[in-house]
């Protein structure tokens, strides 16, 4: 199981924790972008991400919870590893082929209420797929296990190569949960940021 640390509680302390996050085990730092409109709080502007990469030895996985597509272009302009926004902002794969064309790979978002035909146009053509499991827009929610049986439904037919990854309360009894159901990636924040040594939140969630 792969990890990805979320950083966005850190926000104030972003250096101190993305030197803490790079001497884990973890796969990715994982940065969430928040526009205000599609969620209700706004955070990591564009300048924020550059410095989080610039600090990261992990590769970075950046999540746009934003409506505007003008907007997910720029973020792509960082050139992540990751670029994930949202199946619920997009109503064709032109997006999807775009940020695809700049050599990043392109992962889709789902809300809990969404119900996973939104992402069956998209299946061939993306790397990613994030199931959300709390309400997207903050963090330290309780996970929502009625999601698990989406990523079971999803991982019956998805392609082998495309990721199924899971963020939002996600923690050591969560996790073997999320692995069962189909996940092979998971995101976390509090339950790795609110340890002392941050591998001690890394390793019980593979």
């Amino acid at each position: 199981m792969k990890v990805s640390v979320s950083i966005l509680k850190e926000y104030d302390n972003l250096k101190y924790a993305i030197e803490k996050v790079n001497q884990t085990s973890a796969d990715f730092l994982h940065v969430d972008v928040m526009d205000g409109v599609f969620v209700n709080n706004k955070c990591f502007p564009l300048e924020k991400v550059m410095e989080a990469k610039d600090l990261s030895v992990k590769p970075l996985d950046v999540h746009l919870m934003v409506k505007d597509h003008e907007l997910i272009k720029k973020y792509a302009s960082i050139n992540p590893c990751y670029l994930t926004f949202h199946v619920e902002v997009i109503e064709d794969d032109a997006l999807i082929k775009y940020v695809k064309s700049k050599g990043i790979k392109v992962g889709l978002a789902i809300n809990p209420e969404t119900t996973i035909n939104k992402l069956m146009p998209y299946l061939n053509d993306i790397d990613l797929v994030l199931f959300m499991s709390v309400e997207p827009g903050a963090g330290g929610q309780e996970f929502k296990s009625e999601v698990l049986e989406k990523v079971r439904k999803l991982k019956s037919i998805i392609p082998d190569n495309v990721i199924i990854s899971i963020d939002g309360g996600v923690n050591e009894k969560t996790a073997p949960l999320c692995k069962d159901a189909g996940c092979n990636m998971v995101v976390a924040g509090s339950f790795i940021t609110n340890k002392d040594d941050y591998e001690d939140g890394v390793k019980p969630l593979r």
